[in-house]
């Protein structure tokens, strides 16, 4: 019989879409979380896509009760938010309502590491919810969590993250698969891009699309005084001049087989730099309000590739002080 804590977690999990209810008659949460560990080790010793998954939600499920007295954990977990070292319970864990519809997963077996995208109620406001985790013996060694809270004033269409694209879980045809050294390279080629302000020294698709905080930044559309744009005609006119440096790259998650790759960076604005030249449009202020005064950004980003092209871009991207270190 389930124990009234593994009840109360399995009524969440359900209640939430993050379990199906069949699972409980199959034995999932009868012997608590440790039940999956099993399952997973008597398959093999590494911890695969379905058992990171699972690690995923056991930790969304905790979040939501306001208990992490419910995960495995190693005796030297780190925990961060927002950059933030603190303990597991407190941050967003203290003002959580619940889960949003909106769940884009990630996982790499390779690094033992699954990462999420998805909205959350605080205390009646939607905000955005990142989470990165790194598996050790079926045990959780890393929390790395990203709350974006609109009243920061950072920019986004929090409302219009609703359900995640179908093509972040498409696989990419084998014979357009790249290694995971060449998605990374990839992946790296864009933050210099951004830097240099040079969009052909990206391996950018036709139809690259990219969303930032749920709004879509490219392609853009024409305006009074700038035309239509694709993802490399935006570097190139320079308007990204403002962001000096991307510093603190860690390509974290890889996954070929969906042409996948998962980064965290921190953007850094010094707020000396007013103004950027458009070739059709002459030299004019930075269209953001990040370029008027320091700060950084840090922005979780992940890469749809395929045939070695950029076909999306996806990223939260959160406000802090300038210069401030990621955590890790």
């Amino acid at each position: 019989m389930l124990g009234r804590a593994n009840a109360r977690l399995a009524a969440l999990l359900i209640a939430s879409g993050w379990l199906a209810s069949g699972w409980l008659a199959s034995g999932w949460l009868a012997g608590g979380p440790a039940t999956v560990a099993a399952a997973t080790a008597a398959g093999g010793s590494r911890c695969d896509r379905a058992c990171l998954k699972g690690l995923m939600d056991e930790y969304l499920a905790a979040l939501v009760a306001h208990d992490p007295s419910h995960l495995r954990t190693t005796a030297d977990v780190k925990f961060t938010e927002n950059t933030n070292r603190m303990a597991l319970g407190d941050g967003l864990w203290q003002t959580i309502g619940g889960l949003g519809t909106f769940k884009l997963y990630i996982e790499d077996a390779a690094s033992a590491q699954a990462a999420f995208y998805g909205t959350v109620e605080e205390n009646g406001q939607r905000a955005l919810l990142g989470v990165r985790l790194k598996e050790r013996d079926r045990r959780l060694s890393e929390v790395e969590t990203f709350v974006i809270r609109q009243a920061t004033g950072i920019h986004g269409a929090f409302d219009r993250l609703i359900e995640a694209s179908a093509v972040w879980e498409e696989p990419v045809p084998s014979g357009e698969r790249s290694s995971r050294e060449a998605l990374i390279r990839d992946a790296d080629r864009y933050f210099d891009g951004i830097v240099r302000g040079n969009g052909r020294i990206v391996p950018f698709a036709e139809d690259c699309i990219r969303i930032e905080n749920g709004q879509q930044t490219a392609p853009s559309p024409a305006t009074a005084s700038r035309p239509a744009m694709s993802a490399g005609a935006q570097l190139d006119t320079k308007m990204f001049s403002y962001i000096h440096e991307i510093t603190h790259r860690r390509f974290l998650l890889v996954d070929p087989q969906r042409g996948i790759v998962y980064a965290v960076v921190m953007f850094q604005h010094p707020g000396n730099i007013p103004t950027h030249f458009v070739p059709s449009a002459g030299t004019g202020p930075h269209p953001v309000s990040l370029s008027s005064y320091p700060n950084t950004t840090e922005i979780i980003e992940t890469f749809k590739i395929r045939g070695g092209k950029i076909h999306r871009v996806f990223a939260y991207v959160s406000l802090l002080p300038y210069r401030q270190r990621p955590g890790w």
